[in-house]
């Protein structure tokens, strides 16, 4: 009887046992999270959607670089859930655009490169926008050739806005369509004069340039945060309407110490 009886407890036991609630393994749906950039935010955009992925392996984040203006345009349009800017003009905004969702997330400087044999070894403002108006054409003897980024470009903007203010870069100027081509035009070609974002400086194409302390500061993540270097400017994050969803997960992840935490590592300086 009490073999009987310890024989049912067992089993009782092994029936509760079976009852008990088990861990529930969730899967995610899948997300896509289109991110546009401005050139000079693309070595940012690729760091910052490959450390946000890694940690959540149902979201795929593809990215796509190309200038403010278009990168706007394509976030406007649809074509992105967010974009990350170099340069933010909301009086340039045509009336009948969406009302954009806008964030600093970091600090950038523009940087002044010349050929690596230029005997040029500083620059201040006054200087930089005599020689870009083609009001001062030679150094040392060399005729001084500027090279500018096009028109939509934020580093442009951000450039002549402290340098040239309402003044036109010279006509003469040679155009280059992003931070690799001038700093590549510069590096092959002597008494050479160009700006580029300080976001470009560890890439390779920036090998045979040389960079200029602007009004004695050099371009430092230290002198952009205390603002002793005098062309700095913000990166924005920027969304059509308040982001929902995945982007607004992303943005607040970028706002967040993990995002920021990349953007140290990469160069950007939060802000």
């Amino acid at each position: 009887m009490r073999l009987r009886s310890f024989l049912l407890s067992l089993l009782v036991l092994a029936i509760l046992a079976g009852c008990r609630p088990q861990p529930v393994t969730v899967t995610r749906e899948p997300v896509a999270l289109r991110v546009v950039a401005a050139d000079s935010c693309g070595p940012l955009a690729d760091a910052l959607a490959a450390s946000y992925a890694e940690t959540r392996p149902w979201v795929t984040v593809t990215t796509a670089v190309c200038d403010t203006t278009v990168a706007e345009e394509a976030l406007e349009e649809g074509e992105a859930d967010v974009a990350l800017l170099s340069w933010i003009d909301q009086s340039a905004r045509r009336p009948d655009s969406p009302p954009l969702w806008v964030q600093p997330f970091a600090l950038d400087g523009v940087v002044v490169v010349v050929h690596r044999d230029s005997s040029l070894t500083e620059v201040g403002l006054a200087q930089l926008q005599e020689i870009f108006r083609g009001r001062m054409q030679e150094w040392d003897g060399m005729v001084l050739a500027v090279v500018s980024r096009e028109e939509g470009s934020g580093v442009r903007a951000a450039f002549e806005s402290v340098v040239l203010g309402y003044h036109p870069v010279t006509p003469n100027s040679v155009v280059a369509s992003s931070n690799g081509a001038l700093a590549e035009y510069v590096s092959h070609t002597p008494a050479t004069i160009g700006y580029l974002s300080a976001l470009w400086l560890d890439r390779a194409a920036v090998d045979g340039v040389r960079v200029l302390p602007v009004e004695g500061v050099r371009p430092t993540a230290a002198a952009f945060a205390d603002g002793t270097y005098p062309i700095v400017h913000p990166l924005y994050l920027a969304t059509v309407a308040e982001p929902t969803g995945e982007s607004r997960a992303f943005a607040q992840w970028v706002l967040g110490p993990e995002g920021q935490a990349v953007l140290g590592v990469t160069g950007g300086e939060g802000p």
